[in-house]
């Protein structure tokens, strides 16, 4: 009897240990088969909507440079002129105060000029203005006097030799300017000799006006403005 239940109990104890799995290899599990994601519908482009206006970041605005501009001094009452001044004559500070409105068109016709006297700030010339054929004598006692130029090329370019010494230009005046300067003997004694040479103006630019008339003399670097009042006076402004 004892014999049976040991031989029960030795049966019961191996089937025991063979379901815990004893010393036997374990069997790997098989892997999850991967799942793939849902194929998702893209939408063509074409179909899609665009936004209307995109969100740009914020940056602040550039500050505009502010160029300098050089304006001219205007009158108010320069307004009421019905002739515009030459553009070539906006050098010629305070121009309406000193000259009133301009009353005829400019000329841009020749203009001679020859300085007498010694240099070089020289205080008495004589201008030719070829649009008038007239010659204007500025005086050293700031007053001017015109003349008719009635000199041609038929006749001698050195019209006198008051000197003691062979006739040339300089120290003579020659053309017309000599003409006129050996006819009248007192602008001998008010104006002397030349140190230069007659010539034009590389530009000029004539424009009368209320109170007289106005000549810019450009030369090189220079420009001299004449101021021909009618009162028989005249000024001389040079900007450099």
């Amino acid at each position: 009897m004892r014999t049976l239940l040991r031989i029960t109990l030795f049966v019961a104890g191996m089937v025991v240990f063979v379901g815990c799995g004893g010393s036997e290899t374990p069997t790997p599990l098989p892997s999850p088969t991967p799942t793939a994601p849902p194929i998702e519908t893209l939408t063509p482009l074409a179909e899609e909507t665009l936004p209307v206006t995109l969100d740009a970041p914020t940056q602040a605005a550039a500050v505009p440079a502010t160029p300098t501009v050089s304006e001219l001094t205007v009158d108010d009452q320069e307004t009421r002129c019905n002739t515009d001044y030459d553009m070539d004559l906006a050098g010629y500070p305070d121009l309406y105060a000193r000259m009133g409105c301009a009353v005829g068109a400019s000329s841009h016709e020749p203009v001679a000029i020859n300085e007498f006297g010694e240099g070089p700030e020289y205080n008495r010339f004589m201008l030719w203005f070829s649009s008038e054929g007239l010659i204007y004598v500025l005086f050293p006692e700031q007053t001017w006097q015109s003349y008719r130029d009635t000199w041609d090329e038929s006749q001698p370019e050195l019209s006198c030799n008051p000197l003691n010494a062979p006739p040339t230009s300089p120290p003579l005046p020659r053309r017309g300017f000599g003409k006129l300067w050996c006819s009248i003997e007192t602008l001998q004694q008010q104006l002397g000799l030349i140190e230069r040479e007659e010539r034009l103006c590389q530009h000029a630019v004539v424009q009368t006006f209320e109170r007289g008339r106005v000549l810019a003399c450009f030369e090189d670097a220079t420009i001299r403005y004449f101021s021909l009042f009618n009162d028989g006076s005249w000024q001389l402004m040079t900007v450099r």
